[in-house]
């Protein structure tokens, strides 16, 4: 009887296990793939502006911050709401300089304070658990990855057109140092060149990681078109990709 009993009691445990695992996994297929929008610098009210269209999209982003200590209060709650969405807020330096040239001209410890420290605990003060840093530019080398995986989960440079391919994490062989692609207006990666870069996240269970600045602003050229972010929403779904934050593929 005890034995029946003990059987009944995992057999019931094994099938709510499996309902949880799988209850938001469409038509029980596992997602094959991933992207991760990130958006960088301080426009911090054209992302609250267009949060509505983000969340319309089932898009999950992150947005690496730079000028945290020019926020306004306003703008400070409204990063929090940008938050509060799902998104990932993480850090791109108090000043948004090169930080290669910044190292060769006053020391690696003095670029720390000034670029990451500073700004980094006024984030942590007001409540928020950074845990993943972007370069301005791109601009990096091995004693700044070094020095800044020591802080963060991971650092995110940038790739081009020579190796779009590095985009893609697994393909830059670590979880570390990311790199990003830019999917800006100016960007030189086409529509076709994106979807060919998600198809090979999907077919090798890979995450692609691209890079914006600013939302649905046409006269700018550091902005992402809402056409852009359709087509980006419509061929994840098809091809069973999910959207993620940098702290969900960063180890």
């Amino acid at each position: 009887m005890q034995k029946s009993l003990l059987f009944f009691l995992l057999l019931c445990f094994v099938a709510v296990f499996q309902q949880a695992c799988f209850k938001d996994v469409p038509h029980g297929n596992l997602p094959s793939g991933q992207v991760a929008i990130t958006f960088d610098d301080a426009s911090v009210d054209n992302w609250f502006e267009n949060l509505e269209l983000l969340d319309s999209l089932k898009i999950k982003a992150t947005f690496y911050v730079s000028a945290y200590h020019t926020f306004t209060t306003e703008q400070k709650h409204r990063l929090k709401t940008i938050e509060s969405h799902g998104h990932e807020i993480a850090y791109h330096t108090a000043t948004h300089p090169d930080l290669v040239k910044e190292v060769n001209k006053d020391g690696l410890a003095q670029t720390e304070f000034k670029e990451i420290i500073s700004d980094l605990s006024l984030l942590k003060r007001d409540g928020y658990t950074i845990t993943n840093f972007a370069y301005p530019y791109g601009s990096h080398s091995n004693q700044l990855d070094n020095c800044l995986l020591r802080r963060f989960n991971s650092v995110r440079a940038l790739s081009n057109h020579q190796d779009y391919y590095k985009s893609l994490v697994k393909e830059s062989g670590t979880r570390k140092v990311l790199y990003g692609a830019n999917i800006d207006n100016n960007s030189r990666l086409k529509d076709d060149r994106i979807l060919s870069l998600m198809d090979k996240a999907r077919e090798h269970n890979d995450c692609l990681v691209l890079v914006a600045h600013q939302i649905n602003k046409p006269s700018l050229h550091l902005q992402i078109s809402k056409e852009r972010l359709l087509l980006l929403s419509r061929a994840a779904a098809e091809r069973n990709i999910s959207f993620v934050t940098i702290n969900q593929i960063a180890r």
